[in-house]
């Protein structure tokens, strides 16, 4: 365990070594940086800094609420264990290592129990990105793009009666059955998450959608800010719906986080490129927003992982 802990902590590391002190574009970043901070745009960053514990305080909130059915988790230890996650999901494919990260905060067979909360939890943020994303590309498109008519009233609609169909499925998660499959091992372990599934009722999961939302809100929120900070002239109409276009792209590709900003900085120059052509300003908003959301986030995580590993070892 000590050994996957270090090797953990060399990976994520190396990576912000590679990303920050080698990368190639720092010139670039600097002269950004302090392009920002002569004025009073510094007001901006702030706020994009202070919104960051808010939004990860109320995935804390929204994760144990999951939980508590069977485990009376503190609030505390609740984002310990979200810090956590971060931390391992940072080197994993679409985060999916922050499962393992918040198992630390739970003993013996709750920790079986979690893995369906914390998969609730993702797949009602999700839902909340394509809600989003869906409303903001649908502005976006009809202010800045020439769409046939009849082409944007049938993506239209598509796209309405994906989301009706995910919100659906999602209010009636608690009625998944899977006693069909109890003849196989695998099948009675998938059947038992299916049990603590059930357990969710719909005001349950209307606040944990409505959190996942709000947290949305916050972090389109903070792109917004960013973009401001860097002095790029984008009307809130654009920014927000553009920065809304740009998160549902990205949710639909399932790569680490360490990647995905690369695939995120890409795509945002296509975006802002219709308004701007700050390239430099558009890369340092995308690169600086992920430092602040995550890697600050996972350092911390990264702690909080070493320190209930020594904790646990004293107490052998």
């Amino acid at each position: 365990m000590w050994l996957l802990k270090l090797l953990l902590l060399a990976l994520v590391g190396y990576v912000l070594y590679d990303q920050i002190v080698l990368n190639k574009d720092m010139a670039t970043i600097k002269y950004q940086l302090q392009k920002g901070l002569e004025g009073s745009n510094w007001v901006y960053l702030v706020g994009c800094v202070l919104l960051m514990p808010i939004n990860w305080l109320i995935e804390s909130v929204k994760w144990r609420m999951l939980i508590l059915p069977w485990k009376n988790l503190t609030k505390i230890d609740a984002m310990k264990a979200i810090y956590a996650g971060i931390s391992v999901g940072l080197v994993t494919p679409a985060r999916i290592g922050e499962y393992g990260g918040r198992l630390l905060f739970i003993d013996g067979e709750d920790r079986i129990k979690s893995i369906p909360a914390t998969l609730i939890s993702s797949i009602a943020q999700n839902i909340s990105n394509i809600i989003g994303g869906y409303i903001g590309a649908l502005i976006f498109c009809y202010c800045y793009f020439s769409f046939n008519r009849f082409v944007y009233i049938a993506g239209s609609i598509l796209g309405l009666l994906v989301i009706i169909m995910l919100c659906a499925l999602f209010f009636n998660i608690s009625k998944l059955k899977l006693d069909g499959l109890n003849r196989w091992w695998w099948g009675k372990l998938l059947n038992k998450q299916a049990h603590v599934i059930s357990q969710y009722d719909r005001p349950i999961l209307k606040r944990v959608l409505t959190l996942s939302y709000l947290r949305y809100l916050i972090y389109c929120t903070q792109y917004v800010l960013i973009l401001d900070f860097l002095g790029l002239e984008l009307s809130l109409l654009a920014a927000f719906s553009g920065v809304a276009v740009i998160y549902l792209f990205q949710s639909g590709i399932p790569l680490p986080p360490i990647l995905s900003v690369i695939a995120r900085g890409e795509l945002a120059i296509v975006i802002w490129s219709l308004f701007t052509a700050n390239v430099g300003g558009i890369l340092v908003a995308t690169f600086g927003l992920w430092v602040i959301n995550l890697v600050f986030p996972a350092l911390l995580g990264l702690l909080i992982i070493l320190n209930v590993n020594l904790l646990k070892s004293s107490q052998i």
